[in-house]
């Protein structure tokens, strides 16, 4: 039988940074930065205790970085090198935009589980982040699967601000082209890649002392490199 009570609660504090160019030139481009800390206490780390846990949030994200632009290259009618006399040239080299988006983020806290760790927490993380030992699983962790816990006082946090998971780091860029078939109608040609730059973005790993894939990455949360092409007319 259990219950549920409203003793739960949360506090974020953020830094929040903006910098951006309005469209002049062909160019408009914006840059934003958070840098925050999410704390929350929602849940027991024994069941006997009378006040919550208060540790670092599953959704906490310490540092994110947001970078979009759209520049309109410098070629054709009303550009800064003018249009061809050919038409056929003029059509070619006319209308050509060039847009990206940089999302950069930290990724999630880890946490072991009730875990018998008798080291120092510093010796954790490994600073180089390989997906076969993400981070220094012999820093004191017990992985003996027959000396593991069954019932006990438990006083290891459920996640550390120090030890994370991968986040995202992705570029998607595009190539469009406008161009003016008669007065009202256009069509637009688009080269998309996202993920353009196949940077691998990995899953959390394995968290389980006991477990033989301790510290292994096994998936990634994001697409390899897809480059799509589209095209639209509009009227």
């Amino acid at each position: 039988m259990g219950s549920y009570q409203n003793n739960g609660y949360s506090w974020y504090h953020s830094a929040q940074m903006r910098f951006e160019k309005r469209f002049g030139g062909g160019l408009s481009a914006s840059l934003s930065y958070t840098f925050s800390k999410l704390m929350e206490a929602v849940s027991y780390l024994n069941g006997f205790d009378l006040r919550p846990e208060e540790v670092i949030s599953s959704q906490d994200r310490p540092h994110r970085t947001t970078l979009n632009w759209l520049y309109e290259l410098p070629f054709g009618k009303g550009r800064h090198f003018g249009a061809p006399p050919n038409k056929v040239a003029s059509f070619l080299v006319s209308g050509w935009q060039f847009q990206g988006i940089l999302t950069k983020q930290s990724g999630a806290p880890l946490g072991f589980g009730n875990a018998i760790f008798s080291g120092n927490l510093k010796d954790v993380p490994t600073g180089s982040k390989d997906v076969n030992r993400w981070f220094n699983v012999n820093a004191g962790f017990e992985r003996d699967n027959t000396r593991q816990l069954a019932s006990n006082v438990r006083r290891l946090s459920t996640r550390f601000a120090g030890i994370r998971a991968d986040g995202p780091d992705n570029w998607d860029l595009s190539l469009i082209k406008n161009s003016s078939v008669t007065e009202r109608i256009n069509i637009q040609f688009r080269a998309e890649a996202i993920n353009a730059m196949n940077h691998p973005q990995f899953t959390a790993p394995n968290t389980a002392p006991a477990n033989t894939a301790f510290g292994v990455v096994t998936g990634e949360f994001a697409w390899p490199r897809v480059i799509q092409f589209g095209m639209k007319v509009l009227f």
